[in-house]
């Protein structure tokens, strides 16, 4: 009998609840205190008021401020007499003044030290759905640039340059602005390493390697790069030949000789070191570089080895110039192998672009963790760095791998040595600062060790596994050239970068902004969701342009308002970017239809070099409502 009774009075309470009103109060909580903050309610009625939801609030987030949320109920015929009491449970259970409330509603309140006060329901704005055009994109500036080292025998199956012709049209389509051919000289054959040997090994400096096509073949190469919209740069072998380098025979006083015998530099035991006491071998290498422009209509050099104490800054003082002084002429770039901070007199060398090495190297020092202590500082050394004369009037190229990395005795890639932390670490290096560098085959996150001694396969195929990264590098690339703040260059062309603080220390979260645009990124670390909370940004309208919890399937936005002190959420190893200002809500032209209202499947919005565009069944409009194209 007992148990029946029980049992009714249970089945009554429920029905009770279920009938209740549920309302809820939203606390834009700015104590101090964190997961300590808790919210008791005490009222006339302990059966809907209770102590419900008192710890640990789920968080809704509203126009990017995060308010903790506590759910009650109240029975419809009964009133509502609540009691509000905020406590800080980590501090001796501090507790803020009551607050009353008798009407079962939503309340927004803003709690403080001193209290909490009643503020208005915030107004949520519509979110905006949108796509992001990412193919055949191209730069806004020169420093909006690209760059892809492509290795000739490993790009194609054919390993020639007319099969790596027919494919630059997929480069085009990517976003790459400049291709860097990997050595293209014939490889020395006496102390050959693997079955190809070093393509920095060179036998002769003016000759195209045979197993990649003929002179004929890389003046068809450029042209078409060029016909599309892409430079070109050989890699340069300064410091070093083969040890069958003609040379060898014909000139031995270009070689450094010691105890009767040329040097091997390093100890490598197959190139020889190089004279740059010769006068005449400063000629003869700065007549080779330029028969390569003046012949082929190369546009610059990426050079190895700059660091070498074998090569005075004094001759590239008198090459780079030297090269300006072609017969087409053009301007030619000059990248140098060697990250300068720690060798300052190659600032005066005149080279165009350094590596960013130390910066990789911090890259690197995540691996597969969530400790970015190490990374945010040389971030922020790098930054101070671009302010200093030494980079007024010349940047550096960023990367996460290229042809170096493939660990010791070819026993790793930058794959294994990153893991999940892949696509947060391709998001920083593309968007903090420099010329960023994508590797052949990196865009399809491939896994093979392409060990450049011998032939690699790449598997250019797009899986579910690598999509991810894959839209991730196709999106950067694609913000990279449209966003003018992710502009790199010189101190007047470079955009200005601001590292803010988080209440995460796995999240890397900054600002990028030129002008009126700003881009802010916010990247996870960690290996658990998390809210993060970001400070010192500018509230406004911002379009999402790139979610890792989306990327997988296409490149959607979404218009959102952040406050000054947003809160984001980031699944773990996740980032989103934001893009300021949003895409503006205007008229398309069409009747009853506006870039406003695009829960309609009619609309939608795409970002294409930095333009709104509007698409309606098979016509274009620009953001002010023309058309553009009909029967797309």
């Amino acid at each position: 009998m007992t148990r029946r009774i029980l049992i009714i009075i249970t089945i009554v309470l429920y029905s009770l609840i279920a009938r209740a009103d549920t309302f809820r109060f939203y606390i834009d909580d700015q104590t101090g205190w964190g997961n300590n903050f808790a919210l008791y309610v005490w009222g006339d009625s302990e059966l809907y008021g209770g102590w419900p939801g008192a710890k640990n609030p789920s968080v809704t987030l509203i126009n990017g401020v995060g308010f903790k949320t506590f759910t009650y109920n109240a029975a419809p015929s009964a009133p509502v007499n609540y009691h509000l009491i905020a406590n800080n449970n980590g501090d001796s259970n501090t507790q803020l003044p009551d607050f009353d409330v008798s009407l079962a509603r939503d309340y927004y309140f803003r709690a403080t030290t001193s209290g909490m006060e009643e503020i208005e329901a915030p107004s949520v704005p519509m979110p905006v759905a949108g796509t992001l055009a990412v193919d055949n994109t191209t730069p806004v500036s020169s420093a909006n640039r690209v760059i892809y080292e492509l290795n000739l025998y490993d790009f194609t199956s054919a390993g020639t340059l007319a099969a790596a012709q027919n494919r630059l049209p997929e480069l085009r389509k990517l976003g790459i602005d400049i291709i860097w051919l990997m050595p293209i000289y014939p490889r020395s054959v006496q102390g050959r390493i693997g079955t190809l040997g070093s393509p920095y090994a060179p036998s002769n400096f003016t000759a195209v390697n045979p197993d990649h096509g003929s002179l004929t073949d890389l003046q068809d190469f450029v042209a078409e790069a060029h016909r599309l919209g892409m430079a070109v740069w050989l890699d340069w072998v300064p410091n070093h030949t083969g040890l069958d380098h003609e040379w060898v025979s014909s000139h031995p006083e270009y070689y450094v000789w010691q105890n009767g015998a040329i040097v091997h530099p390093n100890n490598y035991g197959d190139v020889y070191q190089l004279n740059y006491n010769s006068a005449a071998l400063r000629n003869a290498m700065t007549s080779a570089m330029l028969y390569w422009v003046n012949t082929a209509d190369i546009d610059g050099f990426r050079c190895d080895y700059v660091s070498s104490p074998a090569i005075p800054v004094s001759y590239w003082q008198q090459a780079i110039p030297a090269l300006q002084n072609n017969t087409r002429s053009k301007r030619v770039e000059m990248l140098g192998e060697a990250d300068f901070i720690p060798q300052p007199s190659l600032y005066a060398a005149g080279f165009q672009y350094d590596y960013g090495w130390q910066f990789n190297t911090a890259l690197k020092s995540v691996g597969t963790g969530s400790d970015i202590s190490n990374l945010r500082s040389e971030a922020q050394r790098l930054l101070n760095l671009l302010n200093t004369a030494n980079y007024a009037s010349m940047n550096s190229m960023v990367y996460l791998t290229n042809h170096d990395d493939i660990g010791d005795n070819f026993s790793s890639n930058y794959l294994s040595q990153v893991g999940s932390n892949l696509a947060p670490l391709t998001v920083l290096f593309f968007t903090l600062y420099g010329m960023p560098l994508l590797y052949n085959g990196q865009e399809v996150a491939q896994p093979a060790i392409l060990n450049y001694f011998n032939r690699n396969t790449i598997n250019w195929q797009i899986t579910s596994a690598n999509r991810p990264v894959a839209n991730t590098i196709r999106a950067l690339i694609a913000l990279k050239h449209t966003m003018p703040a992710l502009a790199d260059g010189t101190a007047t062309t470079r955009g200005n970068t601001t590292i803010l603080s988080t209440n995460r220390p796995s999240v890397m979260a900054y600002r990028k902004t030129q002008g009126n645009n700003t881009v802010l990124v916010i990247i996870n670390f960690g290996t658990s969701d998390t809210d993060v909370t970001l400070s010192a940004v500018t509230p406004a309208n911002y379009t999402r342009v790139l979610d890792s919890r989306t990327i997988a399937s296409g490149f959607s936005t979404e218009d959102v308002y952040l406050s000054a002190s947003p809160v984001i959420h980031l699944p773990a190893k996740g980032y989103q970017i934001f893009v300021s200002p949003a895409f503006p809500s205007v008229s398309t032209g069409i009747e009853n239809t506006h870039a406003s209202d695009l829960q309609s499947p009619q609309v939608r919005k795409i970002l294409s070099n930095g333009q709104l565009l509007l698409l309606c069944e098979n016509r274009i409009f620009n953001a002010q409502g023309a058309l553009i194209i009909n029967n797309y």
